[in-house]
């Protein structure tokens, strides 16, 4: 079995057993998300690895954060809080792994010089500061110390920093990844 299976099947066990433990059908479950109960069957089965952004819905129809989802009972491999790259440095996507983390430090007022643009999602949580997320054709979205936003990561984006300047998080998956 390959990394990706074990994980999927591990994700699909951690849904069916949140999702049992709440008394929920699995039609029931699908509505909750706006998909299929065949949908939600191949998830709990295994079949396939759902999107950052099917994750997320999973995760709030079920009241759990992400994070419990991806937990597997038999291997916790993932980074914490202390482990994530230094300021301004990056931990990649690898074959094993299927998304990339920044953490951008920017100094009060400071604006990426150059929008960022890549296939797929990202999302961005202010961990310290305020900042303003910049997009292409939208309005300035501002977000203050510990918001967060899932974005599409194929619309050229960039991040300024407020008064107190920003460490910012940011992950996006690997080009090429799972949906």
């Amino acid at each position: 079995m390959s990394d990706e299976q074990g994980a999927a099947r591990a994700i699909g066990a951690a849904v069916r057993s949140r999702r049992r433990a709440l008394g929920l059908s699995m039609r029931d479950l699908s509505g909750r998300i706006g998909t299929s109960q065949p949908f939600v069957s191949n998830i709990e089965n295994g079949r396939i690895y759902p999107s950052l952004r099917t994750l997320s819905l999973l995760a709030d129809a079920l009241h759990v954060s992400s994070d419990q989802l991806l937990r597997s009972p038999e291997k916790v491999d993932r980074t914490t809080v202390d482990e994530l790259p230094p300021p301004d440095a990056a931990a990649r996507a690898t074959p094993e792994r299927l998304l990339s983390a920044l953490r951008l430090s920017l100094a009060p007022h400071e604006r990426e010089t150059r929008p960022r643009i890549h296939p797929g999602e990202e999302i961005i949580r202010v961990l310290q500061g305020e900042a303003v997320l910049l997009r292409e054709s939208e309005a300035p979205r501002p977000l203050a110390e510990g918001d967060a936003l899932w974005i599409d990561g194929t619309v050229p984006h960039r991040m300024e920093a407020g008064p107190r300047g920003a460490t910012i998080l940011l992950i996006h998956g690997a080009a090429g990844g799972r949906g």
